[in-house]
C-alpha cells in the first residue's frame, strides 16, 4: 500500500457520548500527532464504518476528514419531518421529531465537536449524510439550518407522505445548497406503493432544487435499497472530498 493510502486510513473507531446520544466517531490516523483541523462528515444513524472506509480509500486520493455518525433514539421518530401512517403492518406510526433530532445535532453535538476537537467548523467543511429515511432527515435539514454546506441522500426516503410537495413549496436556508442525491435502479419495484414512488419523488426534488439554483448531484446505483450499502457511501464520500478539493 503507498504512502498516500496510509495517510488516508483513518483510526479505529470509537464510541462516544455527546449529550446523552450514542455517536461513532473516527478521526485522521494522526490526529493526536498533529495541530491541523479537519473536515466533518456528519451521518444520521449507525453505518458501517470500516467497511466504508475500506472502500472509500481505495481511490488513494481521500484526504484526512473527521467522521461522525450519530445514533437515533428511534430510526422512525428521529428521522421523520411530521407524523405518518405506519410503514407496515403491525408497525409503530412514525411520530416526526426530526426536528428534535436537528435541534440536538445543531446545538448541542455540533458545538461540542466543534469545542473538543480539531474541527473546521463553518458549513463549507461541514457535511451532513444519511441513508434511507437518514437521508430524509439530511435532506429536511436543508429547511431547518444553515450548518451544513453539503448534504447527502443515500438510497433516501424522499416517498415520504407529503415530503414533495413540502420541498416544492420551500427554499432551502443557505443558498446555493449543495446536494447529493444517490437511489438504487430496482427501489422503485418495492412491494410497498408509498416506497415504490421513491425514483418519482427523488426525481421531483431534484427538479425543483435545480430550478432554484441549487447544485445537484445524481447518481444511479445497481440493486435495490439495500444492495451495498458501504459502496454507496464510499461512492457519496469521495463525491464530497471532491467537492471540498474543488473549494
Amino acid at each position: 500500500m503507498s504512502k498516500d493510502c496510509r495517510q488516508n486510513k483513518l483510526r479505529a473507531i470509537n464510541r462516544i457520548q455527546i449529550s446523552g446520544v450514542s455517536c461513532d466517531l473516527c478521526l485522521p490516523a494522526d490526529y493526536h500527532e498533529g495541530v491541523d483541523r479537519y473536515p466533518v462528515l456528519y451521518v444520521n444513524g449507525e453505518i458501517p464504518i470500516e467497511d466504508i472506509l475500506r472502500k472509500a480509500v481505495r481511490s488513494c486520493v481521500l484526504p484526512d476528514f473527521i467522521l461522525l455518525a450519530v445514533h437515533p433514539l428511534n430510526w422512525n421518530d428521529d428521522f421523520t419531518p411530521w407524523s405518518a401512517p405506519a410503514f407496515g403492518k403491525g408497525e409503530e406510526a412514525p411520530k416526526g421529531q426530526a426536528d428534535i433530532y436537528l435541534r440536538r445535532l445543531v446545538e448541542e453535538i455540533k458545538p461540542y465537536m466543534d469545542e473538543h476537537y480539531r474541527t473546521r467548523p463553518e458549513p463549507e467543511c461541514t457535511a451532513l449524510f444519511g441513508y434511507s429515511l437518514g437521508g430524509l432527515a439530511a435532506v429536511y435539514s436543508l429547511y431547518r439550518t444553515e450548518r451544513f454546506g453539503v448534504v447527502g441522500s443515500l438510497s433516501g426516503s424522499l416517498w415520504y407522505d407529503g415530503f414533495c410537495e413540502f420541498v416544492q413549496g420551500e427554499r432551502p436556508l443557505r443558498q446555493p445548497a449543495d446536494v447529493y442525491l444517490s437511489l438504487g435502479k430496482k427501489e422503485k419495484l418495492s412491494r410497498n406503493p408509498r416506497m415504490a414512488k421513491v425514483a418519482e419523488c427523488t426525481e421531483k426534488v431534484r427538479e425543483h432544487l435545480e430550478k432554484q439554483g441549487n447544485f445537484v448531484s445524481f447518481e444511479w446505483n445497481e440493486g435495490g435499497h439495500f444492495h451495498d450499502i458501504a459502496d454507496r457511501y464510499a461512492r457519496a464520500i469521495i463525491w464530497w472530498i471532491r467537492k471540498l478539493q474543488e473549494n
